[in-house]
């Protein structure tokens, strides 16, 4: 991700767990949204630069992304 913004996001939570990261944003002002889980699988969304106010609020307020717990 080595784009304008992800510097705030270069401590991620350990690996081996589920975890929801917010990178960017990008030069062109898009974020993009990681969803980790534990094995390593993962998915990721581009968010449009008009559509991150959102992303924008809650990257504020977990700079190092969010681990979810496995409650199963």
């Amino acid at each position: 991700m080595g784009e304008e913004g992800a510097l705030a996001m270069s401590v991620a939570p350990e690996s081996g767990r589920n975890r929801i990261m917010i990178y960017g944003p990008k030069s062109d002002g898009t974020y993009i949204i990681e969803f980790r889980m534990a094995d390593g699988e993962s998915l990721a969304i581009s968010v449009p630069a008009g559509e991150t106010r959102v992303l924008k609020h809650f990257q504020a307020r977990m700079p190092y992304g969010l681990v979810v717990p496995d409650v199963s």
